[in-house]
């Protein structure tokens, strides 16, 4: 279990094994769902570090109103939503480039049923990337971190209902897209 209060006292510090459990501790968690956000493996990895560095240099500004990793998502989001504003990132990423299949297929099954499963996941992620940023930064948060609504309204800095209105719609949308493609 993470002291945050600990680690944040000796990240302040400048314990260079602090910066390393907080990398350790919110490294993966992180490249998730920024990846669920951005829809590109490299974009998200520059994210992540982008995330880590902003961390570091604005921890004196971490007023403890939130948890630490409230403060690291919300960090990551917002540098996530600004690396996709670009139009130069927008016309890069293409939906159809594959990075889908880096996701690991679980353990001790079929090649049959892994293929399927690894298909079904590349179009859930397509169809995540399309759904608009708002919608779409939700459903990560809420489905791949299992934040909750009261901790996406802070790492947003959105009203729970707000929150809640997309997450239903995000969930629609992706619905509505699931549809009408062959996902079973």
């Amino acid at each position: 279990m993470l002291n945050e209060t600990e680690l944040i006292l000796r990240l302040m510090s400048g314990e260079e094994s602090a910066s390393r459990e907080l990398v350790s501790y919110f490294g993966d968690r992180l490249l998730r769902s920024a990846y669920g956000i951005t829809g590109d493996l490299q974009i998200a990895e520059e994210v992540v570090q982008d995330t880590f560095l902003k961390a570091s240099r604005g921890l004196n500004s971490f007023k403890g109103n939130s948890s630490l990793e409230t403060w690291m998502f919300r960090i990551m989001v917002n540098t996530a939503k600004n690396r996709m504003r670009s139009n130069w990132i927008r016309r890069v990423i293409s939906i159809d480039h594959g990075q889908a299949s880096c996701i690991p297929a679980p353990e001790g099954s079929d090649p049959e049923h892994e293929l399927l499963q690894r298909e079904r996941r590349q179009e859930v992620i397509r169809c995540l990337r399309e759904l608009p940023v708002k919608y779409r930064e939700v459903m990560v948060l809420y489905y791949l971190e299992d934040l909750s609504v009261r901790q996406i309204s802070q790492v947003l800095g959105q009203p729970s209902g707000t929150v809640k209105s997309r997450l239903l719609r995000g969930r629609d949308r992706m619905k509505q897209a699931l549809e009408g493609r062959e996902v079973y």
